[in-house]
């Protein structure tokens, strides 16, 4: 099973190594990107991406800039509303804001991933991106800690309440938010597994019960969402077109499938 986590990884890996080369997606955009002393960090935040901007003039004053961008890319760019905001900050000799001033709320900027695979800040209002080129924080991976893990997985899945293509729906959504198509898998696997160990037997039993019904309805909609999309409802189907239409969103529920049947198999 372990090959299996490594071929999944691994197709995600290159996904985001090929993306400046061939078409870019939205998640590929994903993530904390990195240039000097300035960070750029992009979120799924439904329904778009939300870009923040932080660079600290010194230890006692940061800026900030937040935009938030539609899911549609605008020829292979993250292009956002015109309501981005700049505040700056300084802070007090104990670290506590001292004064904080908004410079403008409506700015607008377009992130670019090129060839080269770097990201560019292209910011309209002030050109504050100026020969500026992002790269990505290879050190990041994350994982949902337990308590996440517990509430909007297992729990969720286990739910007696909620129909199957809400929890089809929302378990590929927990994996996309979560960015697992690029996990650090060992920390997922050790908060899966405390999750798990910490929900009771009746509640094991519950998820045990939905698992397998989730995942055959979610392998089926991946091999022909068309002929499934009747199956959601109260405006499910619309969240699952933009998750099925991200490959690295498969990617992410293949990581977090393989990890859950192999839950407690030290051998991985």
């Amino acid at each position: 099973m372990k090959k299996v986590i490594c071929i999944v990884m691994i197709a995600a890996l290159l996904a985001l190594s090929s993306a400046g080369i061939a078409e870019v997606t939205g998640p590929a955009y994903l993530g904390p990107w990195i240039c000097g002393r300035a960070i750029l960090d992009i979120t799924d935040e439904h329904p778009g991406y939300r870009v923040e901007i932080s660079w600290a003039g010194s230890a006692a004053e940061a800026t900030t800039w937040t935009y938030h961008c539609p899911y549609e890319l605008v020829d292979g760019s993250l292009v956002s509303e015109p309501t981005g905001v700049m505040v700056t900050e300084t802070y007090s000799e104990d670290g506590e804001v001292a004064k904080s001033v908004t410079a403008y709320e409506d700015g607008q900027a377009t992130f670019t991933i090129g060839a080269d695979g770097k990201l560019t800040w292209a910011d309209a209002k002030e050109n504050a991106g100026e020969d500026m080129t992002f790269d990505r924080d290879q050190m990041a991976g994350f994982a949902p800690d337990a308590d996440e893990f517990t509430i909007s997985y297992f729990n969720m899945i286990g739910d007696a309440e909620l129909s199957l293509d809400k929890k089809a729906c929302e378990a590929l959504n927990f994996a996309a938010a979560s960015e697992l198509w690029r996990a650090d898998v060992d920390a997922m696997r050790d908060n899966m597994f405390k999750a798990w160990e910490g929900l009771t037997e009746t509640e094991q039993s519950a998820f045990d019960g939905s698992f397998m019904d989730v995942v055959k309805l979610l392998d089926a909609c991946f091999e022909d969402w068309e002929a499934n999309r009747s199956a959601f409802t109260d405006g499910r189907e619309g969240r699952m077109d933009e998750l099925l239409a991200e490959p690295l969103y498969r990617d992410a529920w293949d990581t977090l499938k393989a990890n859950t049947l192999t839950l407690g198999n030290s051998e991985g």
